[in-house]
């Protein structure tokens, strides 16, 4: 284990040096020390502790990410994770119980004036990694926070290296006062941790803030002031978010992913994707549509994230796919399939960017299944999807309920029925709202629906489509693995309460039990 572990010295400077940087709840000597401990003596890892063995080998699951990802490290980091615990639940449970440790030794308040100042400093770090994986995890699950923002009252850490401090006066018994005599002229190694925990702070506000708003002006409130409502805290939450990207550090030559330009704008994109989501659900709808500036905010802040996180995929020696980047581009992809299927008109250039979009979205998440082998059926669900939608624009244009408005939009009939005349005996097909039309739907087997089909599986859209789309389609053979069945599939296009139970059900995928292969049997399409 010594010889190929990432805990070999240049392993654990990497850890340092990159992890680290994003999140610095460890102290550097302890790293080294437990180095030392296990890998500098013949009988280290023999004759160590349990407590040793789990850091190390969670040093080695986060350390060796990149190196297994571009052929350096040849152990694999899911087997370091493995053997660090005797136990596996889910993330959710890791992070309720670091929650609960942290609050009973009262890292959330500032009570350890009595400790040195690197102790001090390193209570401040743990709570608010706490703090930034909680939100996250949280706002993702859309689940309730374990502490209230307004129960914190211990500060940030300070921006100081472990050797300033520790190089610090004896006399010095006070974090802030020994804050008070530095004078930080370049970015250190708490800088990209403050940018992270700032915007989990914002993260936070989105979720409370649209509790709140649903909460005192639900289904009791007129319809009008409910989106006047839902608009004031919209934009003031995107201001937030504006201000956060505004001040985050411009780092020369940055040596991780984290201190790049190009990471902070996806992460401002997925931000500005989560909040728009939120007031999508909230705002009145007409025939089940928002209004037309909101889903044009809506898409655009969909394609920004999957054009962003295909942006950081060509920066290979820095980037690895996460489960978590997977769901991040799971759900702006089907975002943007909601936003060019429930409104009556779409503009020819907003349908061809989304068209572009969802090609490149399926792509990413096709390279991404070759590293995450649990997210086939995720990606057979996307593929069906994206088809489904594609198909269906094609026979509104090929039965001509495809017109051009004054303005160059595309009026396009009801996505969720193509064909009026097949519809169930006594429904009234009514185009516009998807789930209005729900239950209205009748679907025949793809051969008998008009479109012709390439040999690997994609549709092949006609002269009409390919005027939007350009004829763009995606690159190599249609996705296979797991997506075998896909043309029998037929998926119905959903509304945006299925698309939330959807990612509800990813959520179990990226947090819970990867192996639940049946967790969409309880979905009905």
């Amino acid at each position: 284990m010594a010889g190929s572990s990432p805990v070999a010295r240049g392993g654990a400077g990497l850890g340092l040096s990159w992890s680290h940087i994003q999140n610095p709840f460890l102290l550097r000597r302890e790293v080294w020390a437990l180095y030392h401990r296990l890998f500098t003596t013949p009988d280290g890892t023999r004759d160590a502790i349990d407590s040793d063995l789990f850091r190390a080998f969670m040093i080695c699951a986060i350390a060796s990410v990149l190196p297994y990802r571009n052929g350096l490290h040849h152990q694999h980091p899911e087997g370091y994770y493995h053997a660090a615990f005797v136990a596996r639940t889910s993330i959710w449970d890791v992070v309720r119980l670091c929650g609960r440790l942290c609050i009973e030794l009262g890292l959330h308040t500032d009570t350890g004036d009595q400790l040195d100042l690197l102790e001090q400093q390193r209570r401040r770090r743990v709570f608010w990694q706490f703090y930034l994986i909680d939100r996250y995890s949280s706002t993702t699950l859309d689940r309730p926070f374990l502490i209230d923002d307004r129960d914190i009252k211990t500060k940030f850490p300070i921006e100081v290296t472990d050797e300033e401090i520790e190089a610090s006066s004896p006399d010095l018994r006070d974090l802030d006062s020994f804050q008070s005599t530095q004078n930080p002229t370049a970015p250190s190694e708490m800088t990209i941790f403050f940018v992270s925990v700032r915007l989990r702070q914002i993260s936070s506000h989105i979720q409370t803030e649209f509790s709140r708003l649903k909460r005192e002006h639900g289904e009791s409130s007129p319809r009008h002031l409910m989106a006047g409502h839902a608009h004031v805290v919209l934009n003031k939450l995107l201001q937030e978010l504006e201000n956060w990207r505004k001040n985050t550090p411009m780092i020369q030559d940055p040596s991780c992913l984290y201190e790049t330009q190009e990471w902070y704008d996806l992460l401002h994109a997925r931000e500005r994707l989560s909040v728009v989501r939120r007031a999508i659900d909230l705002v009145p709808k007409v025939n089940g549509s928002p209004s037309k500036q909101i889903l044009g905010l809506f898409l655009k802040s969909a394609l920004q994230t999957i054009q962003r996180y295909c942006t950081l995929c060509q920066m290979r020696d820095l980037m690895t796919h996460t489960r978590s980047y997977f769901h991040m581009l799971f759900t702006a992809g089907l975002s943007v399939m909601y936003c060019i299927s429930v409104p009556k008109s779409i503009d020819r250039e907003d349908l061809r960017a989304s068209y572009e979009g969802l090609i490149r979205c399926e792509e990413t998440l096709v390279s991404m299944a070759r590293q995450l082998p649990d997210a086939h059926n995720y990606v057979a669900v996307f593929e069906a999807l994206r088809c489904d939608i594609s198909r269906k624009l094609r026979l509104n244009m090929d039965m001509t309920t495809v017109g051009s408005a004054a303005d160059g939009s595309l009026t396009i009939g009801d996505l969720t029925n193509p064909i009026p005349s097949l519809a169930r005996v006594g429904t009234a097909a009514e185009p516009g709202s998807m789930s209005a039309n729900l239950g209205n739907m009748a679907f025949l087997p793809s051969h008998s629906q008009g479109f012709n089909q390439m040999s690997n599986g994609r549709v092949q859209l006609t002269e009409a489509m390919d005027e939007v789309t350009g004829g763009i389609q995606p690159d190599g053979a249609g996705y296979q693995d797991g997506s075998s069945t896909v043309d029998l599939m037929n998926w119905a296009l959903l509304n945006y309460d299925s698309l939330w139970n959807m990612e509800s059900a990813l959520g179990e995928y990226v947090y819970g039990d990867p192996t639940n292969a049946g967790i969409w049997e309880s979905f009905e399409f």
